[in-house]
């Protein structure tokens, strides 16, 4: 239990003034009927009405200091292995079989979401890949982290690329991926996946494979998205004339895999998981915090606040049960 405002509690200092001007009424009212030789009425409906009115300023009170639970799930977390997803954001991954269809990339995000639940105590990262290799988020086991950044940030060109060609990405990018702080120095086994619609512009196939088989590389899984009847349309339906597919796509993407000793899978091939896992389920476990929750209590005390103040104006309309009922002596 915590309280986000604890300051506002101070709300139930403001009971004081109207408690304190009914407790000053009663005792006037029983002096005067003193006076007047009547005895005294019964106290109890004053008491119900002043304990209602001081259970809603208290609860007031309480809702304003935000009270909060606070919950964290643990799980087991590979302290050695880690993977980054990387995500082709090309003008090409825009395409899609039909207008208004699924594009290339929404595809893409779906296999991502799939894969990395395959492996969800390995700690992820997520990056884009046009001519060059951005991160938009390094390794972590916040699976609340990694579902927000990659619903929100990885889109289509954001960022562009670099240079200005008809096809913008470049495999030969993928080589910063051993080299650019991409991984954790923990990290031994580091797991590399490529998603993208194997468009590439031409590239230096021995450089990358040098580089992810280096000792800082990582091992390579590509998923292809995307077919070559597949257009990129304009928000009227109609297809952009300056996109064509490329027919060599898939064979580009062949290429890559096998010349980093790993091998590719198309976008509803099961054993792309089972990939993923080979490669990444090593290593160490530790117990870790994984994701915090947080329950406000507030809007519930403030909720039977205002449930009791009804009641209390409920029963000040009523009239005489809320009346003293003042008896001659």
């Amino acid at each position: 239990m915590t309280f986000e405002s604890p300051l506002g509690g101070l709300i139930v200092l403001a009971a004081l003034i109207p408690l304190g001007a009914l407790a000053l009424s009663v005792r006037r009212d029983e002096r005067v009927e003193r006076m007047l030789g009547l005895r005294p009425g019964s106290r109890r409906p004053v008491a119900i009405a002043g304990a209602l009115a001081a259970a809603v300023f208290v609860l007031l009170g309480a809702a304003a200091a935000q009270p909060a639970v606070r919950t964290t799930d643990r799980v087991e977390v590979r302290t050695q292995s880690q993977v980054f997803y990387v995500v082709d954001m090309s003008r090409s991954m825009a395409a899609s079989a039909s207008p208004g269809g699924r594009t290339r990339l929404v595809r893409a995000r779906g296999v991502v979401a799939r894969l990395h639940a395959a492996v969800p105590d390995v700690p992820s990262g997520l990056a884009g890949l046009t001519d060059r290799v951005l991160p938009y988020l390094f390794p972590t086991v916040s699976a609340a982290a990694f579902d927000e950044t990659l619903a929100r940030s990885v889109l289509v060109e954001s960022p562009p690329p670099q240079r200005v060609s008809v096809t913008a990405t470049s495999f030969g990018a993928l080589a910063a991926l051993a080299h650019d702080g991409f991984f954790d120095r923990a990290a031994t086994h580091r797991t590399c996946v490529l998603v993208t619609d194997g468009e590439t512009s031409g590239y230096a196939t021995a450089d990358v494979a040098r580089a992810l088989g280096g000792d800082h590389g990582c091992r390579l899984v590509v998923v292809r998205v995307g077919s070559p009847a597949d257009r990129v349309y304009d928000e009227n339906g109609h297809a952009e004339a300056g996109y064509a597919p490329d027919p060599a796509a898939g064979a580009k993407v062949e290429q890559l895999a096998e010349s980093t000793g790993g091998r590719s899978y198309g976008e509803d091939e099961p054993g792309a998981a089972a990939a993923v896992r080979r490669a990444a389920e090593a290593g160490p476990v530790r117990d870790a915090p994984r994701r915090e929750t947080t329950r406000l209590l507030g809007p519930y005390l403030a909720f039977i606040a205002l449930a009791l103040a009804a009641v209390l104006v409920g029963l000040r309309f009523r009239g005489p049960h809320l009346r003293r009922n003042p008896r001659y002596a």
